[in-house]
């Protein structure tokens, strides 16, 4: 996985290193030291640009990038190019330092790998976000994907630094991609019930979402099950909603479902067709959440 991820992908994505390989190998003496030269010098260029272009976006916050998009959208850009610039002086000064040996440095070219892998799911929500027509009910989701894979490429690079081979150039590496602080949080508890409202409500939102996906409300089938499920509590939704005021303030004491749903016929609380939507929809929630029983007779100790 680190190989074929970080090391095959950022042999071929890089600007010079796979140059730098074509020119060693070049049967012609001259032009190989000629393709070469220029290959390095170019390589040497990159990093020093990308040296303070990561430390100006870290001190800046990239703030001063320019990026499509308005809003919350376009510091993601903002961010994503933030982070591409700290990865590419990254991985650069590992393949400096380390050279060869990366390939056995397994848990540094992975967490590299994890790194890049984030970020290019950051580009695919952002590019997914933008060909749905910046959908403001979408924006959530974006946000939730978004800062959870920043968060993830910031901890990926940090770990990276902290063990990396030789301390002092980890800590000068750590200066200056993340010169002020830890700029990712990840996605916060408020943001995530935001998106469980959102998946739990049918909504156009959630139809983007799931668009291509096996969805059925067969209560037999194992997909089914949850979607018959939700659709039979929402229907329910607003008597149920009667019957736990009612027991909340004393008027129902029944410990027994069934029991408290005819009580709360017998009060007036509820109607019947009501009662029907509360024992349907707990029914289904139910059989939902039920696992597989095994009965233990027969068992024989190994």
């Amino acid at each position: 996985r680190s190989m074929i991820v970080f090391g095959q992908g950022a042999l071929r994505s890089h600007p010079f290193l796979l140059k730098e390989v074509e020119a060693v190998n070049n049967p012609d003496r001259e032009t190989s030291i000629h393709l070469f030269d220029e290959a390095l010098f170019g390589h040497i260029g990159f990093i020093i640009s990308n040296f303070f272009r990561a430390l100006w976006l870290g001190l800046s916050s990239a703030r001063f990038v320019s990026a499509p998009g308005k809003g919350k959208v376009r510091r993601y850009y903002q961010q994503l190019t933030r982070m591409s610039s700290a990865f590419a002086l990254l991985s650069d000064a590992c393949v400096l330092i380390l050279g060869g040996s990366l390939k056995r440095k397994e848990k540094i070219s992975g967490r590299l790998a994890d790194a890049l892998s984030n970020m290019y799911l950051i580009t695919a929500v952002l590019k997914h976000y933008e060909d749905q027509g910046y959908k403001q009910e979408d924006l959530p989701l974006l946000e939730w994907a978004c800062e959870d894979s920043l968060f993830n490429v910031q901890e990926a690079m940090k770990s990276v630094m902290r063990n990396f081979p030789i301390p002092i150039i980890g800590n000068i590496l750590n200066m200056v991609i993340f010169p002020l602080t830890k700029p990712y949080g990840g996605a916060n508890d408020k943001l995530g019930h935001k998106i469980a409202r959102l998946l739990l409500t049918p909504s156009s939102a959630r139809d983007r979402l799931t668009k291509g996906i096996y969805l059925t409300e067969e209560p037999d089938d194992a997909m089914g099950r949850l979607e018959y499920a939700l659709k039979k509590s929402l229907d329910a939704e607003d008597a149920e909603r009667k019957l736990r005021d009612a027991i909340r303030i004393g008027l129902i004491t029944s410990k027994d479902y069934t029991s408290a749903v005819a009580d709360a016929i017998s009060q007036n609380i509820i109607d019947q067709s009501e009662a029907d939507k509360i024992l349907i929809a707990h029914e289904a929630t139910r059989n939902a959440v039920s696992v597989d029983e095994f009965s233990h007779k027969g068992w024989k100790p190994q």
